[in-house]
């Protein structure tokens, strides 16, 4: 790691170090405080984004996408979001989880709430950077900061789009919030396909906007997290972040039998897959491949079930520079076909003894991994999970 990358983090003037956190990266100095008494450093790490756009990166423990994440410990984050809910909302209730970063935990909180409220009229849809091909697009809206910036809601048909218009509550699940602006875009492209939203639920695991969004937003507006707290970053003035690459923005092709999700769901959905055979007490991670992540945590369940020792974690588009957080960075080519530069860190912090990539193409993620452990000077051996949903999962 260079000189330039090591994280210094102060000592907090007044606070526990817990709730209170300055940290300097090459690209600036961030600061976060948390409002309700949780421990910053327990729920989330730090890394420099690879994107001058913005520089930093608020690294989740407990997504399962940047670091290995056990999966008992995100299917707790995701209950404990839909458990601040409210159990009778106006209905019906459409969920929207948010690529790619958050499309398993926008499908983990809404199994977590039908299960818990099975008879609330509920509806799961996702935004993608895919393109699925015979489907409608409900809404498409820009978020500025991300390397890639365009969303898309697209739905099955007229009869899933005409569902989705009824909607009057909205719950919209992102994995974290800096300033509330991804939620503001998404709220008015949903608010103008769904006439009669009515109430505004926000979810994500770590809020640091200071409820600064509330007023703009296009209904009455109550957000949910696991931490609530503010932040402020200093760029570093003599920094020159990388540009972003070419094609970070590009849309790729979904498969014909990938995840309904992205054209929506009634009901959290499962693959059709082999089943996973693992030994007792063998370490195995579990890789989602970008949006294709809510699979991958069931999977990891499965090898937990099966005596072994998961970890999730997810090839992504998401650019970011090795130091801090990431202690390596893979690079993988877009299964998908956009063109699109895609990474994956950390892939040897769990240790494993064996990879798992759960994945919906079947692309050259396999050869990838095994040349990227190759030059990390492992040998880890590498398996490809082919998944394929039935056209009926969305209805």
């Amino acid at each position: 790691m260079s000189g330039a990358l090591e994280a210094h983090l102060d000592v907090p003037v007044d606070g526990p170090p817990a709730d209170r956190l300055s940290i300097e990266i090459g690209t600036g100095r961030l600061m976060l405080a948390c409002e309700n008494g949780a421990d910053i450093a327990e729920l989330c790490a730090v890394a420099a984004r690879a994107n001058p756009k913005r520089g930093f990166l608020i690294v989740s423990k407990i997504l399962g996408r940047h670091v290995p994440t056990a999966p008992a410990r995100m299917r707790q984050a995701m209950d404990a979001l839909a458990a601040m809910l409210p159990a009778d909302p106006a209905e019906p209730v459409t969920f929207l989880g948010m690529a790619e970063t958050a499309t398993a935990l926008g499908q983990g909180v809404f199994a977590a709430y039908r299960r818990a409220h099975p008879g609330v009229r509920a509806l799961y849809l996702q935004t993608s950077r895919q393109r699925v091909a015979g489907s409608l697009v409900l809404a498409s809206f820009e978020e500025g900061h991300s390397h890639a910036t365009t969303h898309l809601v697209q739905v099955a048909d007229a009869a899933m789009a005409a569902l989705a218009a009824e909607t009057r509550t909205l719950v919209i699940v992102d994995d974290e919030c800096s300033t509330g602006g991804t939620f503001l875009a998404g709220a008015a492209a949903m608010r103008a396909a769904m006439p009669h939203v009515e109430r505004i639920e926000t979810c994500c695991f770590t809020d640091w906007s200071g409820k600064s969004y509330y007023p703009a937003m296009p209904a009455p507006t109550t957000g949910h997290a696991l931490v609530h707290g503010s932040m402020s970053w200093e760029p570093g003035a003599s920094f020159a972040a990388p540009a972003l690459a070419s094609g970070s923005n590009r849309p790729g092709d979904a498969p014909a039998h990938g995840m309904r999700s992205r054209t929506g769901l009634r009901d959290p959905e499962a693959a059709q897959r082999d089943p996973i055979a693992v030994r007792p007490g063998e370490r195995v991670l579990v890789l989602g491949d970008g949006e294709h992540s809510y699979e991958a945590l069931r999977v990891a369940e499965e090898v937990d079930r099966g005596g072994g020792v998961a970890a999730v974690q997810c090839i992504t588009r998401s650019p970011a520079l090795l130091g801090h957080a990431m202690q390596s960075v893979s690079r993988f080519s877009d299964a998908y076909g956009s063109g699109a530069p895609c990474f994956l860190y950390n892939i040897l912090s769990h240790a494993p003894d064996r990879i798992l990539i759960v994945s919906e193409v079947a692309g050259d993620q396999q050869v990838e991994a095994q040349a990227a452990l190759a030059l990390l000077g492992s040998s880890v051996p590498v398996e490809q999970v082919h998944c394929r949903y039935a056209r009926d999962a969305r209805a």
